[in-house]
């Protein structure tokens, strides 16, 4: 049986999941930076990458890849957070980058995450509690956040 429209718009979030957001354009215009979901029924976002130059879009950070459980938890201030702005969307919700946007910062599950935006690379940093509103400094060499 074929889905209703109610029960589309209601799997798809309104026909949201999956369209591009959040996006940053970087300084030289080479690079726009945005989260989205990987198809319209999946309610996980990931940090995409577009680069202008070759026209191609990169997948840099899969929210699935980075997490050992099947389930996202979040720590309390995060969930308030997110009730407050109304998000649905899981996965990685929000990011913030430096200056140059060549490094990008993300929470995920109370875990601080940093990636280059150029190569891909991923790294954890090690943090005392659960973490929430990440924001690099514009040199990207530190990030401060929310804690507790």
């Amino acid at each position: 049986m074929a889905d209703t429209f109610p029960r589309q718009y209601a799997r798809t979030r309104r026909l949201t999941l999956g369209e591009p957001r959040n996006f940053t354009i970087s300084p030289d215009g080479k690079r726009v930076v945005f989260l989205r979901s990987g198809a319209g029924d999946d309610p996980a976002n990931g940090l995409w990458v577009y680069d202008v130059d070759q026209d191609e879009e990169v997948h840099v950070v899969d929210a699935a890849d980075l997490l050992e459980q099947a389930d996202e938890v979040l720590p309390p201030q995060e969930r308030a957070r997110r009730e407050r702005v109304r998000e649905q969307a899981g996965g990685i919700v929000a990011y913030a980058t430096d200056a140059e946007t060549t490094m990008a910062a993300f929470a995920l599950a109370g875990r601080l995450f940093t990636v280059h935006l150029t190569t891909g690379a991923v790294h954890e940093v090690p943090t005392e509690g659960p973490v929430f509103d990440p924001r690099p400094d514009p040199k990207g060499r530190r990030v401060a956040y929310v804690s507790g």
